[in-house]
């Protein structure tokens, strides 16, 4: 195994005959670095007590003496210290322990990917994804990439200078429906976007409509990781969205489709081929899986306009024997792990539980999110779609859903009406001709007079 005995005994006596140097080698080290365990123990050991403010070589004996027999007691510690080079290399014996234990992992992790390689029935595509992965987690983040704020304000001005001129649109990627643009500024590198909905309730469209907006029409590349339904049945919507074409006639061309919807069909297609569209529809995905993937077509295509995850309570966690609200946690804390190292917004779709049912206003709240709590922490903005014909197929407004903000770290909260046609998997602005025309095609039900409709023309 790979490991320095002398540069791990090197560093414990540096911090002990000069305790400031633990601070200066703090963000190059962990306890985890350390291979042997008294090493390990002393190191935490030594944390412990630069926080009481009493490193020395008698308080840390006290405190890891039941490993006596590994280090030889308080003789053994005076007689490390004494065969301590220089505690003013304390740096240098860190740097040399976190090298040899990413070393170490590494060669772990290859161990690990060797006997799956050798295993029978392996499958290749998911043995290179764990393997992406491993190796993406050897590398933490480290510390000396972090800098004061002064060294970094200059270019803030600069940035709040571009804004205020307009060289910076603040505008991030457009949802595409205005009302909703404006309320949100768009979505955002580094955001997570938590999409809430029952079952049923048009979440999927949604994703659909995202889809076709930032592919379809801002020409940016996105990936979609769809554990639920076939890839032919998402382009399908995202066609539709972008076409206006009936979902009834993909499916069946033969019987439905005609040389209008034909002629749509040939302009979607050709925003497709020059889309970075990627649908993943491989079943059982986990965090690890999916970061891999997404960090792979980053790489691809030098950017991601977004990533969509339909829907977080069916990924699989990569721990499978934690309690399912540890898993919803780790999944919804990977999803904005995943925007901020891709610089892209993360869309994480997620079913609500039954309790709006039980309220005479069944339109959703945070609360309502399953295992909501990590959800509500982690998102930086909660989108829910709500749509009243849902409940009520004989309410006036079956063509409208709410696009509901529940929650936007740096904006308002609020909702903004559009049509929702199921029948196209498509949403546009609720102005006075996409309502009349989807009541042309969809004439409403209700006998409420004209006057009391709040969406009258």
């Amino acid at each position: 195994m790979i490991y320095s005995e002398e540069a791990e005994a090197s560093l414990i006596g540096a911090c002990l005959l000069d305790p400031s140097q633990i601070d200066v080698v703090a963000g190059e080290v962990s306890a985890e670095d350390f291979y042997l365990t008294h090493y390990r123990a002393m190191w935490s050991a030594i944390q412990q007590l630069a926080m009481a403010g009493t490193v020395d070589v008698i308080s840390l004996h006290e405190l890891v003496s039941n490993m006596a027999d590994e280090y030889g007691g308080l003789p053994g510690l005076i007689e490390l210290t004494r065969n301590t080079p220089n505690p003013q290399n304390a740096k240098h014996y860190a740097v040399t322990v976190h090298d040899k234990a990413l070393r170490r992992r590494l060669q772990i992790a290859f161990g690990e990917l060797n006997e799956r390689l050798e295993a029978p029935g392996a499958e290749l595509s998911r043995l290179i994804d764990q393997a992406q992965a491993k190796l993406a987690g050897v590398m933490g983040q480290r510390a000396d990439a972090v800098t004061p704020v002064k060294d970094w304000l200059s270019s803030w001005v600069d940035d709040l200078d571009a804004r205020l001129d307009g060289r910076i649109d603040p505008m991030g990627l457009l949802f595409n429906l205005p009302e909703l643009d404006a309320m949100t500024s768009g979505m955002h590198s580094e955001d997570l976007i938590v999409l809430g909905g029952e079952s049923g309730m048009g979440k999927t469209v949604v994703a659909a409509h995202i889809l076709d907006s930032v592919c379809l029409r801002q020409n940016k590349p996105a990936v979609m990781f769809q554990l639920e339904m076939r890839k032919e049945q998402v382009l399908n919507r995202v066609m539709g969205s972008y076409t206006g074409v009936k979902l009834d006639a993909f499916k069946n061309p033969r019987k439905h489709m005609d040389d209008e919807g034909w002629s749509k069909v040939g302009a979607g297609m050709t925003a497709a081929k020059e889309s970075g569209l990627v649908i993943d529809d491989r079943p059982g995905l986990t965090p690890t899986q999916m970061r891999a993937a997404a960090k792979r077509w980053k790489e691809h295509f030098g950017e991601l306009g977004c990533v969509i995850i339909d829907h977080a309570g069916i990924v699989q966690p990569d721990d499978r024997s934690v309690p399912r609200e540890q898993q919803m946690a780790e999944v919804s804390k990977a999803g904005k792990i995943l925007a901020k190292e891709l610089g892209c917004p993360v869309i994480l779709l997620a079913q609500i539980n039954r309790e709006n049912t039980k309220r005479n206003d069944k339109r959703p709240v945070m609360s309502d999110l399953r295992e909501s709590a990590s959800l509500e922490h982690n998102a930086d903005m909660i989108l829910f779609i709500y749509r009243d014909a849902k409940h009520n197929p004989d309410c006036e407004y079956p063509g409208i859903a709410e696009l509901i903000v529940a929650k936007q770290r740096d904006g308002q909260v609020g909702s903004v009406s559009v049509v929702c046609d199921l029948s196209r998997s498509q949403l546009l602005p609720a102005t006075a001709e996409n309502i009349a025309n989807y009541h042309r095609e969809f004439p409403r039900q209700s006998t409420a007079p004209a006057a009391e409709d709040k969406f009258a023309l």
